[in-house]
């Protein structure tokens, strides 16, 4: 009698989770929904199965404006989270049907399972970079292919301006001296914009990627 009960209990509390998340759904209104499907779908032609996609992605928005169609998912697994926006556009074919466009691009997609732990990403990426800012998860194509990787970009050791502005006084005044004329030096040598060097660590590999970018000053 006990184990029937207990069995009853567990089924009643399911119809009522399943209650709660079709009273969710139904907070969609119908193209709403067919954004969100539409979406959905074309993640899944990436190569995910369902299952995987029901567990490790969750709708956060869907927008649905003249000017504004979007679909917002988080992505997760094993404790990292990123955020994935899907752009949708749309045109109409011969019969004046509207066809929907997606901007989420993933190349082609594994069902990730096993990741390297987060302090051993961070270590990776400091004897990748050295001394690191800005830490955060992305998901998406590389070479084609989709990867979950920690970002960052190294530390700048950037002089304070009344510094710089202090050495290239200094400079200046050392040119005058020894050429027995004023100098006047270009603010771009001082001024420009800076290369900056990024990582990439692979968080299922452990492998890290350097490249430069830039940063506006």
């Amino acid at each position: 009698m006990k184990m029937r009960l207990l069995t009853a209990g567990a089924l009643l509390l399911s119809l009522v989770l399943i209650v709660f998340a079709q009273a969710d759904i139904r907070q969609l209104t119908a193209s709403e929904l067919i954004l969100v499907d539409g979406s959905k779908g074309v993640i899944l032609l990436t190569g995910i199965s369902e299952p995987y996609f029901n567990k490790h992605f969750k709708l956060l928005k869907v927008i649905d404006k003249p000017s504004d169609r979007r679909v917002v998912w988080q992505f997760s697994v094993n404790g990292y989270q990123t955020v994935l926006n899907d752009a949708i556009g749309y045109s109409t074919d011969l019969f004046a049907r509207r066809v929907y466009t997606h901007s989420i691009a993933l190349g082609e997609t594994t069902e990730i399972q096993r990741t390297i732990s987060r302090a051993r990403a961070l270590r990776l990426m400091r004897s990748c970079i050295g001394d690191f800012e800005n830490p955060a998860v992305e998901y998406g194509p590389v070479n084609g292919r989709a990867e979950l990787l920690l970002v960052a970009n190294a530390r700048n050791r950037v002089e304070s301006k009344s510094a710089r502005e202090r050495q290239r006084e200094e400079r200046a005044k050392q040119k005058a001296t020894a050429a027995g004329t004023d100098v006047i030096e270009s603010e771009e040598d001082e001024g420009g914009i800076k290369p900056l060097l990024l990582g990439a660590i692979n968080l299922q590999t452990g492998k890290c990627t350097k490249g430069a970018g830039t940063i506006a000053p």
